[in-house]
């Protein structure tokens, strides 16, 4: 289901990236016409900020999650004001993390005339808005799933119409991950 990555996997960065993976395989074969946002939360945090999850998980699971201080738990954000927008850029302006968002996550296809990828550098140069050379071949569309934590961690997993199998990486859209880390940043 997925290609090695060359970016090292430090704690953070693996729960992050198994987030992101848990999501790419949520929204596996749907096709995705506007962006789908998944606020993360930390699994330890949100038990102390919510005891009665605790029963709801049992006894058993609810003692994993508190002892796990990395464990991201997802939760689908509802549609965003501009929901119909098939552009992440657009729809990120109208995101609204929850207070409890740790990270985010966003889901979603890019139609081929909004990704290009530079040959020499393979499916990790992959650019939503660029429109010039959309790769040899690429007539359908390339799935996303970018997270980000506010402390700068982040992941992707990129899909080509067709493949198999995901390619992964820390920076494989910097544009939007930026962006989405960004998001994420408390307002001043």
């Amino acid at each position: 289901m997925t290609n090695p990555s060359p970016d090292p996997l430090d704690a953070p960065t693996a729960a992050l990236a198994a987030a992101v993976l848990e999501i790419a395989r949520h929204v596996e074969g749907e096709p995705l016409a506007a962006p789908r946002w998944f606020a993360l939360a930390n699994g330890a945090q949100l038990l102390t900020q919510q005891p009665g999850l605790a029963a709801l998980l049992g006894e058993e699971s609810a003692a994993v999650m508190a002892g796990d201080e990395l464990q991201l738990i997802s939760i689908e954000l509802d549609e965003t004001a501009d929901a119909d927008s098939a552009d992440p850029l657009r729809a990120l302006a109208h995101v609204e993390w929850p207070v409890m968002a740790a990270g985010g996550v966003l889901a979603c296809d890019l139609a081929p005339e909004q990704w290009s990828v530079r040959e020499d550098d393979g499916p990790s140069a992959a650019t939503p808005g660029a429109v010039s050379d959309h790769g040899a071949g690429s007539t359908g569309p390339l799935r996303i799933v970018v997270g980000a934590l506010e402390d700068g961690t982040t992941w992707s997993a990129l899909q080509r119409d067709g493949d198999q199998q995901y390619t992964l990486g820390a920076a494989l859209l910097p544009d939007l991950t930026a962006a989405l880390l960004e998001s994420l940043q408390p307002a001043s």
